[in-house]
């Protein structure tokens, strides 16, 4: 008897640990099937008022509309982006909270900032990509250079002369202007700016030579005579200013910057809540409106796959890291 008994212990625990994973799986699927049945929060690691913050709203806006439930935008700002993206990769893994993640936050602080007490491949789950924004390399409309060349031959024939602007140390746009200058023997100044509209004022004034900046703030100076954008930093011309040539047709291909944003969950959201989440977003930014308010913004929607989405984030942290290896630059 005693035996048979001892038998029985080891059946019965695995009995209990069946059933335990069946609630888990049923919890998880009730949750789902479910979701949403809240308010679901965007989380943008920038200040209010800027591109990324607008851009967010739009779409949440129209996500709301498929969701049947409120997306409320909230800014949690600091680090670069940084401090957003840890909040939501230490949130519940439930879709509630969305963080609006660009390449910053995702893929160059990280290899940056060892640092981080996030990381995101391990932390943060891709949903979608949602824009490609449009930043180019401009001078006043009373500059020598007409062209990049130019800019590139002024600087090769006065180095450490010549000044380029970017919003801040260990960005994107600083690790890609750093990795052209390495690229093209050149020795420029780095001036960063908190914000664009800082750099407009002293851009206009001739204190800096270069700024790279957002078709978003340079667009009204250009349409008004006031600057000029000698080429765009993505791999394809804008929809908004055409007749700039990008960059690698200004002759300098592979120095693309592409700044563009999309939304992560953390890492072990269910999947059926991944893939609801996705096409809410799929279907905001397929719309003819929200598409016109997103260019309007300097903010080019890109519908893509969420499986396109994971390979291109694949490739650009592979991009990444190269560059910032190659540049040597720490935060």
């Amino acid at each position: 008897m005693r035996h048979h008994h001892l038998l029985h212990q080891p059946l019965r625990r695995l009995a209990h640990v069946g059933l335990l994973a069946i609630g888990s799986l049923l919890a998880a699927s009730a949750m789902a099937g479910d979701f949403p049945d809240k308010p679901v929060r965007l989380i943008v690691p920038f200040a209010a008022g800027g591109s990324t913050d607008v851009t967010a709203r739009v779409i949440g806006n129209a996500m709301a509309q498929t969701l049947g439930q409120p997306v409320v935008v909230e800014n949690r700002t600091g680090a670069a982006g940084a401090i957003g993206a840890a909040a939501v990769a230490k949130a519940p893994a439930d879709g509630y909270t969305i963080l609006v993640g660009g390449v910053g936050p995702i893929l160059v602080i990280p290899e940056l900032d060892a640092r981080l007490n996030y990381a995101p491949e391990k932390d943060l789950e891709p949903i979608a990509q949602v824009s490609n924004n449009d930043y180019g390399l401009v001078v006043r409309s009373e500059s020598a250079d007409r062209s990049v060349k130019d800019y590139v031959e002024r600087a090769k024939a006065s180095p450490d002369q010549l000044s380029y602007t970017t919003t801040g140390v260990g960005g994107p746009l600083h690790v890609g202007m750093e990795y052209f200058a390495l690229a093209n023997g050149l020795k420029l100044n780095h001036v960063p700016y908190q914000g664009e509209s800082q750099i407009v004022p002293d851009l206009l004034s001739g204190r800096v030579d270069l700024a790279v900046m957002s078709l978003t703030v340079a667009g009204p100076l250009m349409k008004s005579g006031k600057v000029r954008m000698l080429a765009l930093l993505n791999k394809n011309r804008s929809k908004l200013e055409p007749d700039v040539p990008t960059i690698a047709e200004a002759g300098f291909a592979g120095h693309e910057i592409p700044v563009w944003l999309g939304f992560f969950v953390p890492k072990g959201t269910p999947d059926t809540v991944v893939q609801k989440l996705a096409q809410a977003t799929q279907q905001a930014i397929s719309q003819n409106d929200i598409r016109k308010r997103m260019l309007d913004q300097g903010a080019e929607p890109t519908p893509i796959t969420r499986n396109e989405y994971v390979q291109f984030l694949d490739s650009e942290r592979a991009r990444w890291k190269k560059q910032i290896a190659a540049t040597g630059i720490r935060r």
